[in-house]
């Protein structure tokens, strides 16, 4: 049943609900658990509320999550003598009322593998009424443990495919784009996106989207954390100016959206889609020329290359993270340099530049 859940549209829980028959428990569970919140939590006949009750008190964490503290190595069981030790040198009461009020106190569990960023478990579910696991019962969690590591790794190549087809299509339309899954991981980068990725901008290091600046890193993870916690997350963005000021590329709105999720998904699919946007027109090409042309620092062109779309001051300040009056001090410097004595002086002959190195 295993080998055929990731087929079924009900195959996982069909094959959970098997297992937990086999093992006399009320109920059988699947977790992935990551290093910022819990992947997935999917336990069988279980009643409304409980992923939320879990999530509320931090279940994930092994200081609140006895289950936690108690794992061992993969396709090591731990048991109720696991969880009594580890109860009784500390004991969570937000967790203790938890498994009291879902009836799940006792039973066994079973790490599958540990990997960067997420370890995957395995669980029966003992009631009260069920009582305590016995060797058999945990004998089985221990014989159907590999299959269910083989149908996970099936799962997994299904999702990654899923990812591949989605940036295929996001690369047709031209989008820059970097898709993280469940784990905050970055599992595809458009081309345009890797046009725009860079020390100056923003970088994956150790498979996650980071920032240069230290300030703007600590916003954009909060902004990702949010989006991965949650779908329902409201999407946000971020202005993210270069760290240089003479860098030509300007500046990126950085656009971070949850993305669906299915109800059986491992974490491997997108769950995030970061979207990278130049100002509406602007071509670091344009800047670079308008810099060569007028004799300007690569800062100075990005900033005649906006103007000359029609931006304000204003608008040019807050897309490049200044004050409108460092803007005008830039542009007294570009009237003098360009041998004019107005905006529309500068933009008439910016324009000229623009149209002959277009031909």
């Amino acid at each position: 049943m295993f080998a055929h859940a990731p087929f079924g549209e009900a195959g996982w829980d069909a094959a959970l609900k098997a297992l937990a028959s086999a093992t006399g428990s009320s109920r059988a569970q699947l977790i992935a658990i990551g290093e910022r919140h819990t992947l997935f939590n999917w336990v069988t006949d279980i009643d409304e509320g409980y992923v939320e009750d879990f999530l509320a008190i931090g279940g994930h964490r092994p200081d609140v999550n006895y289950r936690v503290a108690a794992s061992r190595g993969p396709y090591q069981v731990a048991w109720e003598h696991h969880y009594d030790q580890v109860r009784a040198a500390s004991t969570n009461e937000a967790y203790m009322q938890h498994v009291r009020r879902w009836d799940a106190e006792h039973g066994a569990q079973m790490m599958l593998a540990e990997e960067p960023g997420a370890f995957f478990g395995l669980a029966a579910l003992h009631s009260g009424s069920d009582g305590r696991t016995t060797e058999a019962q945990r004998q089985t969690l221990v014989d159907v443990a590999p299959q269910v590591m083989a149908a996970i790794r099936l799962q997994r190549a299904i999702e990654h495919q899923g990812a591949d087809l989605l940036r295929g299509s996001l690369d047709a339309l031209n989008t820059a784009a970097v898709l993280l899954d469940a784990t905050g991981r970055v599992c595809a980068v458009t081309g345009p996106a890797q046009d725009l990725l860079g020390p100056e901008t923003l970088q994956v290091r150790g498979n996650m989207l980071r920032s240069a600046r230290p300030d703007l890193d600590r916003n954009l993870q909060i902004r990702l954390g949010l989006a991965l916690a949650s779908p329902q997350a409201m999407p946000s963005e971020i202005w993210l100016q270069p760290s240089s000021r003479d860098h030509a590329g300007g500046p990126l709105l950085v656009e971070i959206c949850a993305l669906p999720r299915q109800d059986w998904n491992f974490g491997f699919a997108p769950a995030v889609i970061v979207t990278l946007k130049t100002p509406i027109g602007f071509s670091g090409d344009q800047a670079a020329r308008l810099s060569a042309a007028l004799d300007l620092t690569p800062a100075e062109g990005a900033i005649v290359a906006l103007l000359t779309q029609g931006h304000s001051r204003q608008e040019i300040a807050r897309v490049r993270g200044v004050s409108v009056q460092t803007v005008s001090s830039q542009l007294r410097t570009i009237f003098q340099k360009a041998g004019v004595n107005r905006e529309a002086e500068l933009v008439s002959i910016a324009r000229a530049v623009i149209e002959m190195a277009s031909r």
